[in-house]
């Protein structure tokens, strides 16, 4: 386990270039993984419900130890436990009692640490918002009636593009740097090629939908791309402080399920409250 020494020596060093064995590595865990990912979304409940629940509760032990020197002690239950009741309430049809598991769950963490005198409270209380209202953002999303499939397809591949288009585009472009200080491979390139894959993606899977203007299924791939990035700089903020380079090593050659999924930790609920809001005539 690491310290809180050495973790600050971590956060001085950028963390270093994939090696290209590795990038083999991420497309073959990406071959096994894509078939029974799009699967479970096609059939959807119980089998969507029960993968989205796995993965929720994956990325709480996984942000636990991140966040409490490699240990998951009571703090790390309670993340659990609030992930676990979030994901329950939605599925039983009450997504805003999900929400309200999640806030209380919340200030419980943040009591809970300030009575230990840790400083990891703000930062337990902050991953149990981002991964609670993920998971209950995502399975409304996929039992939204009618077009949930669709969405949920649309979405998830949006952001695989986005992830995609930023890996390639700033490799062979390179330049000016997103955000050194949390990200230091990320490039504005990178940015600009997840957009417009992102984009493109939108525009063409979204065709089905005559009544959607089509510059505003472009821009909604746009939306998703940037949102997407605040959620993969987020989760390498935290990373960077507590000096992790990998949440786990359950994904070989991606790391954990943190680490494929964090563009997909505030894009979900994005997409969720646009959805809500469309639906309302709110927009």
């Amino acid at each position: 386990m690491q310290n809180l020494d050495a973790a600050k020596g971590v956060m001085a060093q950028p963390p270093p270039d994939r090696k290209p064995g590795n990038l083999r590595l991420r497309i073959l865990s990406a071959l096994v993984f894509a078939p029974p990912v799009f699967a479970v979304i096609h059939v959807g409940s119980p089998w969507f419900d029960a993968v989205v629940v796995i993965a929720g509760l994956l990325m709480s032990w996984e942000w636990a130890r991140m966040c409490c020197d490699g240990e998951y002690a009571l703090p790390g239950w309670l993340l659990t436990v609030g992930i676990a009741g979030a994901a329950a309430a939605t599925m039983a049809g009450t997504p805003l009692l999900g929400i309200a598991v999640v806030a209380i769950v919340a200030i419980i963490l943040v009591l809970v640490g300030r009575m230990a005198g840790g400083g990891m409270a703000g930062y337990l209380a902050f991953g149990v918002v981002l991964i609670g209202i993920f998971t209950v953002s995502f399975l409304w999303i996929r039992d939204f009636p009618d077009s949930g499939k669709e969405l949920t397809i649309w979405l998830v591949l949006a952001v695989w593009f986005t992830d995609t288009g930023g890996y390639f585009f700033g490799r062979a472009v390179g330049g000016a740097k997103l955000a050194p200080r949390i990200s230091p491979n990320k490039t504005w390139a990178g940015l600009g090629g997840g957009i417009l894959l992102a984009s493109i993606w939108s525009g063409f899977w979204l065709t089905a939908d005559r009544d959607t203007d089509v510059i505003f299924k472009v821009a909604a791939g746009a939306i998703v791309a940037i949102v997407a990035q605040f959620g993969d700089l987020a989760v390498s903020a935290v990373k960077r402080k507590f000096g992790v380079k990998d949440t786990s090593g359950l994904i070989p050659g991606h790391g954990g399920i943190l680490d494929r999924l964090d563009g997909m930790l505030m894009t979900a609920p994005w997409v969720a409250f646009a959805i809500l809001s469309s639906d309302r005539g709110w927009i």
